[in-house]
C-alpha cells in the first residue's frame, strides 16, 4: 500500500491545495458576496417588518381615532334626533290647536250663519203670513163691503201701491 501513498502524494498535495485555493477563491468572491446579500436581505425584510408594524401601530391609531370620531357622530346624531322628535311633537302641537282654533271658527260662523238663516226664513215666514192675512182680510172686507166701500178701498190701494212703486 506503500506504493499507492507515494506515487500519489504529490497529486494529493497538489489536489488539495488546488482545492484550499479554490476555497480561498471561493470564500473571497462567491461566500463574502452570498453572505453579504443574505446580511442585506435579512436588513430588508428586517426594514420592511419594522415598517409593516409602524404602518400597523398607525393604522390602529387612526382605526380608534375613526372609532372615537364614530362614537361622537353617534352621539350627534342622537341628540340630533331627539332635538327633531321634539321639534316635531312641538309642531303636532301647535297644527292641532291651530286647527282647534280653525274648527271652533268654522263652528262661531256656522252657527252665526244658522241664526242669519233662522232669522231670515222667521221674516219670510212673517210676510208670508202677513200677505195672506192681508189677503184674507181684504176678502172678508170684500165680501161685507158695498159697491160704494169697495171702489173707496180699491182707489186707496192703488194709491198705495203707486207710492210703493
Amino acid at each position: 500500500m506503500e506504493p499507492f501513498l507515494t506515487s500519489f502524494t504529490t497529486s494529493f498535495i497538489w489536489g488539495l491545495a488546488a482545492f484550499g485555493l479554490f476555497v480561498l477563491i471561493l470564500y473571497q468572491f462567491a461566500v463574502k458576496a452570498v453572505l453579504a446579500a443574505v446580511d442585506a436581505r435579512e436588513a430588508k425584510i428586517a426594514r420592511e417588518l419594522q415598517e409593516s408594524e409602524d404602518a400597523y401601530k398607525k393604522a390602529k391609531g387612526i382605526k380608534e381615532e375613526l372609532d372615537a370620531r364614530m362614537r361622537g357622530a353617534e352621539a350627534k346624531i342622537a341628540e340630533l334626533m331627539a332635538e327633531a322628535r321634539k321639534d316635531a311633537a312641538l309642531h303636532k302641537e301647535e297644527m292641532v290647536e291651530k286647527g282647534r282654533q280653525e274648527i271652533e271658527a268654522l263652528r262661531v260662523r256656522s252657527l252665526r250663519d244658522i241664526d242669519a238663516a233662522r232669522y231670515a226664513a222667521i221674516v219670510a215666514v212673517r210676510a208670508e203670513i202677513a200677505q195672506i192675512a192681508v189677503t184674507v182680510a181684504e176678502k172678508a172686507l170684500r165680501s161685507n163691503l158695498d159697491r160704494a166701500q169697495k171702489s173707496l178701498i180699491d182707489e186707496a190701494l192703488e194709491a198705495a201701491s203707486q207710492r210703493k212703486a
